[in-house]
């Protein structure tokens, strides 16, 4: 069992890191998207979070296991991370739907439901802080032990998440805000699918402790949805560098004034156009029947002009 956490908590991170590149590369390869800033932060916070689960187990798992005080401030992290999740939710939400949509001065479905997981979730912070807390409980039992209304408390938590969770992804799966890119569109939509795939993740949890079935304790279908949320942004990111379905690359030509401003020669206005194509660098020379030398001293050339770091930045600033 051991070994089975170590595998899906290194490709849980992997992805993870993977995940948050891939959405910092389309930011930059689509700085007018309103929806990948928030995107960026909504996968950033779900990394730092299962970093703190794992630094949790890593040292409740020390010799003399770890001091209340030390679960209490973690939880409480925690707590907040989870809140400014729900808060980014929201904030994509918000900028998914069409700006004729919108109703001012009127809360949506989405935004009343993200603020109640957020009470919920800053009442447990407060009930760890006041009651305490012992290495090997949550919140539930302490709440249990005070009140004798654990389950009752736990089952409404979950009950809001799903609904939220819903919400969440019915929104991105129905009609999107059409000033965004067609590929920041498909990327929230299959947010939006694994959202409601894993809506009723915690419930199903709670139905399996109650009925207290084998469980991997250090493991949580939630998680299972942040490594979807990964994969997708990753995928998302590779599409993006390559052709479309339709063969069209990400820049036909460069622009006769990109290409007067840079003064860029023929051959390596030529190359940026292969780039744009997703071809590397051994491509781009049989194409051309030059040396794979000769394509890096181009492609240095190319960078130097433009003052580009990396082949998107390269193709953006060519693009205007």
């Amino acid at each position: 069992m051991q070994h089975i956490l170590i595998v899906f908590y290194a490709l849980f991170f992997a992805t993870g890191f993977m995940g948050v590149t891939a959405l910092a590369l389309l930011k930059l390869r689509l700085p007018s998207s309103r929806l990948l800033g928030p995107l960026l932060i909504f996968q950033s916070l779900f990394l730092v979070g299962m970093g703190l689960i794992v630094v949790y187990f890593y040292m409740a798992g020390l010799p003399g296991g770890i001091s209340g005080t030390t679960v209490v401030v973690l939880r409480i992290v925690l707590a907040l991370l989870n809140s400014a999740v729900w808060v980014t939710g929201g904030v994509l939400v918000h900028r998914m739907v069409s700006p004729r949509k919108r109703r001012r001065f009127r809360p949506t479905v989405m935004e009343v439901l993200a603020s109640l997981v957020i009470l919920w979730t800053l009442t447990n912070a407060a009930l760890i802080v006041v009651f305490g807390h012992d290495a090997t409980g949550g919140t539930a039992q302490v709440a249990n032990e005070r009140f004798g209304a654990a389950q009752v408390w736990a089952l409404v938590g979950h009950v809001v998440v799903a609904l939220a969770l819903a919400k969440f992804g019915l929104t991105a799966r129905g009609p999107l805000n059409p000033n965004e890119p067609e590929a920041i569109r498909t990327l929230v939509r299959r947010y939006g699918l694994w959202a409601l795939v894993f809506a009723p993740a915690g419930l199903i949890e709670f139905a399996v402790e109650i009925a207290r079935l084998p469980w991997l304790p250090t493991l949580s279908l939630d998680q299972f949805l942040y490594l979807s949320l990964n994969l997708v942004s990753m995928s998302a990111a590779i599409r993006l560098l390559k052709p479309d379905e339709g063969g069209t690359p990400m820049m036909e030509a460069v622009p006769d004034e990109r290409r007067r401003m840079l003064n860029l020669s023929a051959r390596e206005a030529e190359i940026a156009v292969l780039i744009a194509r997703g071809m590397a660098n051994k491509q781009i020379a049989a194409d051309l029947s030059i040396s794979p030398a000769t394509v890096r001293t181009h492609i240095y050339n190319l960078y130097q002009k433009v003052g580009a770091g990396s082949r998107v930045e390269l193709l953006n600033k060519l693009r205007g």
